[in-house]
Formats: structure tokens, sequence, C-alpha cells
């Protein structure tokens, strides 16, 4: 869930207090309806032949830009620390805020691995305070990130609110073989369709990247149909043929 700011004098305290030196965090995009506090990272749905794929994260610095590169790292602070397991599961590296900038994005790596089947876990993780750099607002100051391993369909296939189009639209019907198809030739896992403002990283396309994979999904399906090396040609599920 997003959380927003209530009051113009916390909003002036997350962005503009120069005399602090605080680390606001959150998932999602710079822009404020675009921040979450959590995340789900499903490895049913993971880029086929990728070893460590990532997460990415938001920072933005209260206050001016530092005048010099600052190392910031995070931490977990709770969850299933024994299930999800540091360096085994995930890597948290050390970051850097460079001089002269107050935000970006950054990444947690994942590493693959089969340990979550039909399983879900969370981990809470928040900024690892330093000499330069302290916790954020409460509302800005905890990562939740979710991991599991189960196949699922995503939420807004069928139906989306009015600000944005459901996968339908431009995939047709769903099948677990139409979706590990698009992820293996777009390299991506698509969740929404916004229609109308900014995408969310990492899972939200925009209708005209929409259209143009769907254009590279039909040449793909077309390809693979000609392919005399594919014996199930034509490429099919439940449903029939595949198309897009």
């Amino acid at each position: 869930m997003a959380w927003m700011l209530c009051a113009c004098e916390e909003d002036n305290k997350l962005m503009y207090d120069e005399s602090s030196r605080v680390l606001n965090l959150w998932f999602g995009s710079e822009s404020t309806e675009g921040r979450v506090d959590s995340t789900e990272y499903n490895y049913a749905y993971r880029p086929l032949g990728t070893d460590l794929d990532s997460v990415t994260f938001y920072v933005k610095l209260a206050g001016v830009p530092l005048e010099e590169d600052c190392t910031f790292d995070l931490e977990v602070t709770g969850g299933d620390v024994s299930s999800v397991i540091v360096d085994k599961h995930y890597v948290l590296p050390s970051y850097v805020l460079k001089a002269g900038t107050t935000g970006g994005y950054y990444p947690i790596y994942l590493k693959n691995t089969s340990d979550f089947k039909d399983k879900a876990f969370t981990l809470a993780l928040a900024l690892k305070e330093n000499v330069k750099l302290e916790t954020g607002v409460k509302e800005y100051a905890t990562l939740k990130l979710i991991v599991k391993d189960r196949e699922e369909k995503p939420a807004y296939w069928d139906e989306d609110p009015e600000t944005y189009m459901p996968l339908k639209n431009f995939f047709g019907t769903y099948s677990r073989t139409k979706y590990q198809f698009m992820i293996k030739v777009t390299g991506k896992v698509i969740s929404r369709v916004i229609y109308q403002g900014t995408p969310i990283p990492p899972h939200e396309i925009s209708y005209f990247e929409a259209q143009y994979l769907q254009a590279k999904l039909r040449l793909a399906v077309e390809e693979y149909n000609n392919n005399p090396e594919n014996p199930d040609r034509p490429l099919s599920d439940e449903n029939g043929p595949i198309t897009f």
C-alpha cells in the first residue's frame, strides 16, 4: 500500500530540511503516487537462464545534496530470516549516493534457487545508519520484500481500474504456457499496463510499450511455429494455438 504524507509540514521535513541528513526509501517510483512500502518477487516467473535477478528501491535524501559521495547499506530488521538467507538467497551490496544528487534507484539482488517452491516468505529491510545518514521518516523507513515461488495468474489480467488497461487487451486469454513464453521473449515479468501516468518499475509498462511488446510476441510466435526444430509447433496451450 502506498503511504502518503498527510501534512505540508511533514512533506517539508521529507524533502527540504537542509539541516538533516536522513535517507528515506521505498519501492516504486520517485513520484509520490508511485511509492509503496512493499513489493513481491515471484521465482515462478523469473526470466529463464538468470542466475542473479533484482528488485529496485528508491532513496531520497532529505536536505541539500551531499558534497561528496556517501556509501550506505541496508540491514535486515525482521521477517523470515531463517528461511531467506543473506548471500545464499539474496545479496545486499554497499550502495553509493553520488555527490550532488539527492536520490536514485538501487538494486537488491536475488539468487536463483528452488528453496521457495510453493512457499512465500517476507523480509523487512532498513537503512543501516552511519555517521552521515540516519533513518528517514516512519512512512519511508522500512522496505518489505516478499519472495515466493508460486505460479499465479497476474491479478490485473482480466480487469483493472480506469487509469490502467487489463493485460488481456494486449495478450489475450491467460495461460501458464503463454505467460512463460512472454517472459522468455520480452525478458520482463509484466503485471500491469498503465494507460495514463508513469509506470512503476519494475513490473508495470506503458500503453505504448504494451503495443510494442504485443507486436514483438506476435513475431516471436510466428518464428517459433516456422522453426522445424520445435517439435511441439504450433506453440499451444489448453486454449489451442497461442496468439497475441
